[in-house]
């Protein structure tokens, strides 16, 4: 006997739109939150949109390859002379503005949505997020600018401050003009543009770069790279010839990110993953030196309504306190790709 399928039988498609949708009651987002600089750096206070510091210097002791004619000494019974005093230098940088904000329907608050209670406290908590994200980002890149008007002005520029890469490399006239800071005094920028095979980051370059960091008196301890520079600086280890030591206890694999230790002619390196540095750059410091003044810290606040909707907004003013710039800098124009691969 043939069996015959029945052709009665009632399908989802049949149904359509009279199924209920299956639909998880989450939400996914895997976009980064790491702002090495926004969590690590100390937070201390600022008083003002004009943040300010005393740098001064040591007198020089004397030039070892000179050697004996460098030699400070004064004759006994001679009466006292006195070097003209180097005053002390100030410092500034300027506070920094950052805000986000969003409107939610009152609608949309009322509305059974999926993953979440209250749209409004969900865009607030994302808001804040991606607040940190900007802060993290201007931090690094940011260079100095003064706003000149009330902010409601049409075409007013806002108030910005420098960076770490502005300081790094005395960008900003004030500094090295005006306050009349030394090449001792400033920042560390070394260009391996043509010095090196590809461009690429080796150990004799980065030892050269942490030997004239140590020259102005830097003790630096901490490296930043993005991808391709992390991976380079990891593929030092495959050239036999080299004397890279890499050192990664087990006890700081608890840090948020994964934390290399080059052990250099000029200290233990601490290497981090920042996905906010240029891909041509490696930055290096004394970490202790760098600090963020906060003016204002985040706040939330729930804006006057003048609608059906609800209205917010996150924002943070403060600004980057480097105490020595001498104690920073960057290894610039460095290969995009990665060293020590085919």
């Amino acid at each position: 006997m043939t069996f015959v399928g029945s052709t009665g039988v009632l399908n989802s498609f049949d149904v359509g739109t009279g199924n209920r949708e299956d639909l998880l009651d989450i939400i996914t987002n895997i976009s980064p939150m790491d702002t090495l600089y926004l969590s690590g750096f100390e937070k201390v206070p600022a008083n003002n949109i004009s943040h300010e510091w005393l740098v001064d210097i040591l007198a020089d002791f004397g030039d070892p390859d000179v050697g004996n004619a460098d030699v400070q000494a004064t004759p006994e019974g001679s009466d006292a002379t006195f070097d003209a005093l180097v005053p002390r230098k100030r410092l500034c940088n300027l506070s920094h503005i950052i805000r986000r904000t969003f409107d939610v329907s009152d609608t949309q608050r009322d509305i059974n949505t999926a993953g979440l209670r209250d749209e409004y406290v969900y865009q607030l908590r994302k808001a804040t997020m991606e607040l940190a994200r900007f802060i993290e980002f201007a931090l690094v890149h940011s260079e100095r600018q003064s706003q000149t008007a009330q902010g409601n002005s049409g075409g007013v520029l806002p108030r910005k401050m420098d960076g770490y890469y502005a300081f790094a490399a005395a960008s900003d006239p004030t500094c090295a003009t005006t306050l009349g800071l030394s090449a001792d005094e400033m920042g560390t920028v070394t260009s391996v543009a043509g010095s090196s095979p590809d461009d690429c980051i080796t150990e004799c370059i980065l030892n050269e770069h942490l030997e004239a960091m140590w020259n102005k008196g830097a003790m630096t301890d901490t490296l930043y790279a993005n991808a391709a520079q992390k991976r380079s600086l990891s593929n030092l280890t495959l050239n036999p010839n080299s004397n890279v030591r890499y050192n990664i206890p087990v006890n700081d694999r608890t840090v948020v990110n994964t934390v290399d230790f080059y052990q250099s002619d000029f200290g233990t390196q601490r290497i981090y993953l920042h996905r906010y540095q240029r891909n041509d750059r490696i930055s290096t410091m004394e970490a202790n030196k760098l600090r963020i003044a906060v003016l204002r810290p985040v706040l939330a606040v729930e804006l006057a309504k003048v609608g059906s909707s609800t209205k917010g907004m996150v924002e943070w003013e403060g600004t980057l306190e480097v105490l020595a710039p001498n104690a920073i800098g960057y290894i610039d124009s460095l290969c995009t790709g990665v060293a020590g691969c085919p």
